[in-house]
């Protein structure tokens, strides 16, 4: 019997931090993909709760520090412990003979390091241009981005496989001299088991233990509390129309680096005792039910470059949920909502749209259930586990036999 072909598998948020970060699909991808590959993984422990089942399919390579999400400072300190496990990682790829490595995100000069420790048998998924993100407000830095992502570029040119969560971002790529046949779409699927709708009493118990009423109009939004997120902008919106919908509330659910500013912005604008500060949920199941209890689902960035890159998971989740959307007018996310059609958009620059919008959907319920139920159905159609692991699954299984060959 010829041995299984070797694929490694890299990310710097360790095995449950990766899945729990938008790679829904990955524990059936290894299941299908183990029957016929030897699967490696390489990453740091994670302070998620550990998969026995997942872990039982491949093989751990665990690296000796632990990548902790609530703790903001990881992902300075731990991302620089990851360039320095490249190259190693790189060669021993190499010398075990793994046929490819994939690495799901985008940290800068990745790709390089190890092409230049491994070779060129290499997929990488393009979300992030972090050069981007954290260089825009700073010009004098621009030289230093733009020297680091003709190196990424020129790495990027030679790869055999390129995923991407929007089809925008093929077409940036493109511009560039990324080969369109390398690229293939990989959106964010989702776990219909864990986010779907919840029935009435579950929709009560919730609402009632964060302190809303049957009368309240409830809009959630959740994941990390960065300035690029944009609640700010939110809340001075929210105060513009406290007169005009007294019933909106506004269910804000996670942490991070704004929370004490947008605590202090809140009381500032009186409206404090209509926003909720939930924190990190105990649990999916607690986000879920958050989510599914609220009454419309805000997808929310302040507009930056790199925000035309994103599906986003917050999008994914409240789709599942089946929440009339209200979502930023993004490139990206414009390739998933449809204006009025199964959901609204706005645009991050034009405060009085936003809350025309925001009143339409707080005042007229029919609107609100017409718009949940084109989410809902665009969601288990096109958003499931079960396609993006057979999509996955097809092209990895097509390039290692090309490499094979």
């Amino acid at each position: 019997m010829a041995p299984k072909k070797k694929i490694a598998f890299l990310h710097r948020y360790g095995l449950e931090g990766w899945v729990c970060c938008g790679g829904h699909a990955i524990p059936d991808l290894i299941a299908n993909l183990s029957k016929s590959t030897e699967i490696h993984f390489y990453g740091p422990h994670t302070t998620e709760t550990k998969n026995p089942e997942l872990r039982s399919s491949l093989r751990m390579h665990e690296l000796p520090h632990t990548w902790d999400r609530a703790r903001p400072y990881d992902k300075i300190t731990k991302t620089i412990l990851w360039y320095f496990w490249l190259p190693i990682i790189g060669i021993r790829c190499r010398l075990n003979g793994t046929q490819l490595i994939w690495n799901d995100e985008t940290v800068p000069l990745t790709a390089p390091i190890l092409q230049i420790f491994y070779g060129r048998n290499i997929a990488i998924t393009v979300m992030d241009f972090f050069m981007r993100i954290y260089t825009e407000n700073h010009p004098r830095l621009h030289g230093l981005r733009d020297f680091i992502e003709r190196i990424d570029f020129a790495a990027w040119r030679k790869l055999p496989l390129i995923f991407t969560k929007v089809l925008y971002t093929q077409e940036f790529l493109a511009e560039r001299g990324v080969p369109k046949e390398a690229m293939h779409l990989y959106r964010n699927p989702i776990d219909h088991t864990k986010f779907h709708p919840v029935n009435e009493a579950t929709r009560k118990t919730t609402r009632k233990a964060f302190g809303f009423t049957d009368d309240d109009i409830v809009l959630s939004h959740h994941g990390i509390l960065h300035p690029n997120k944009g609640n700010d902008w939110i809340l001075n919106r929210l105060s513009e129309l406290k007169n005009d919908l007294p019933h909106l509330k506004y269910l804000l659910i996670g942490d991070g680096p704004e929370m004490r500013t947008l605590k202090q912005l809140a009381s500032k604008l009186g409206i404090d005792d209509r926003i909720v500060f939930a924190g990190w949920l105990p649990s999916e199941d607690a986000l879920n039910n958050a989510l599914a209890s609220a009454d419309i689902g805000l997808v929310m960035r302040i507009g930056q470059e790199t925000d035309h890159f994103h599906m986003t998971d917050t999008l994914a989740h409240e789709m599942a949920c089946a929440k009339p959307i209200l979502a930023v007018n993004l490139k990206g996310i414009a390739e998933i909502i449809q204006d009025k059609e199964n959901g609204f958009l706005f645009s991050p620059n034009q405060p009085s749209e936003f809350c025309s919008k925001l009143s339409t959907l707080a005042t007229i319920p029919e609107f609100r259930m017409q718009l949940s139920k084109q989410a809902h159905e665009w969601s288990t159609k096109n958003g499931t586990i079960a396609n993006c692991t057979l999509g996955l699954l097809t092209i990895l299984k097509q390039i290692t036999k090309r490499q094979e060959g």
